[in-house]
């Protein structure tokens, strides 16, 4: 569609949605359609040389869960609920007051089971000479500095360059800038594992997230997907390298964390919630997975709501 024709199409649609006239049953269609399109011209406008940078926020209810790739790296910074991010190698988990950095040109898609969500996202300009901690997707949490910057950018949107707002400009530079100075990845929280590359596995993954309170051993789970124990034990490792009870206990402390950031829940649900009996047991693998005990956890991401 030339570029004409394609404005003149996503003009047409918007004049026939906001207008006062009924058409109920191409509502839902055309909305769709509408949003396709506009979701086409933004992708294009965040990938436009003419921009060094491109901000975008959102309050959402549902995540869009499309692949994306982008010319440009993604910072992205959520709150009111947990994201998910899933690349070709690994499942990586955003909970409140910690943000992602996505490098250019990977491929990537998101999920969240949260509602009303409110997305932060800044799109970068890379170059040759970036520091190597921004070369490899990672999570940082968030310091006071950068929780700042974030909230004062909250109302900007669009593409950005020195001669359109120099002063957004300048801060959007310091904001990249600060990344490898001012945040250390993770704190030591590993907010990533491996995730399924077979289909089989991916149907066992979110058979075991959907039934999280429960505890199934690797006999039981094998039984449900016909299949032998032994086979779906090297089927673990063949493909993501890890045993049946690290993945399980890595989704469960990944609900965890998600639970932890409603503030709704006391630890001793929490546990309860994602299918460990015991407090001691949950408290004490949580705190091997994540390097911080919950109730320090908890404390420390709640502070800043």
């Amino acid at each position: 569609m030339e570029k004409a024709a394609y404005k003149d199409t996503v003009r047409c649609i918007h004049i026939i949605l906001y207008s006062r006239t009924k058409i109920c049953s191409f509502a839902p269609f055309l909305k769709k359609m509408y949003l396709r399109l506009m979701n086409r011209e933004q992708l294009a406008a965040i990938d436009a040389d003419e921009y060094d940078f491109y901000v975008d926020h959102n309050y959402v209810d549902r995540i869009d869960s499309r692949e994306f790739r982008h010319r440009k790296a993604r910072l992205l910074y959520a709150e009111g609920g947990i994201i998910h991010i899933f690349t070709a190698e690994k499942h990586w988990y955003l909970p409140g007051r910690f943000y992602m950095w996505i490098p250019s040109d990977t491929m990537y898609h998101l999920e969240s089971s949260s509602s009303h969500i409110h997305l932060y996202s800044f799109y970068f300009k890379t170059d040759a000479h970036e520091a190597s901690v921004l070369a490899k997707p990672g999570i940082f949490l968030s310091n006071d500095l950068m929780h700042e910057m974030f909230l004062f950018a909250r109302d900007w949107t669009g593409g950005i360059h020195a001669q359109n707002d120099y002063a957004k400009y300048c801060l959007l530079r310091a904001m990249k800038a600060i990344i490898p100075e001012m945040s250390s990845p993770i704190d030591a929280f590993p907010m990533q594992h491996p995730y399924p590359k077979s289909e089989k596995l991916r149907s066992i993954a979110r058979y075991l997230t959907a039934n999280i309170d429960k505890s199934f051993t690797i006999e039981q789970v094998a039984a449900r997907f016909g299949m032998s124990s032994r086979s779906l034990s090297r089927l673990f490792k063949e493909d993501m390298g890890i045993s049946y009870i690290r993945f399980l206990r890595a989704i469960r402390i990944s609900k965890a964390l998600e639970l932890m950031s409603e503030n709704s829940y006391s630890i001793f649900e929490i546990a309860f919630r994602v299918g460990y009996n015991e407090l001691s047991s949950f408290s004490n693998i949580f705190t091997r997975v994540t390097g911080i005990r919950p109730s320090v956890y908890m404390s420390k991401i709640n502070a800043y709501k």
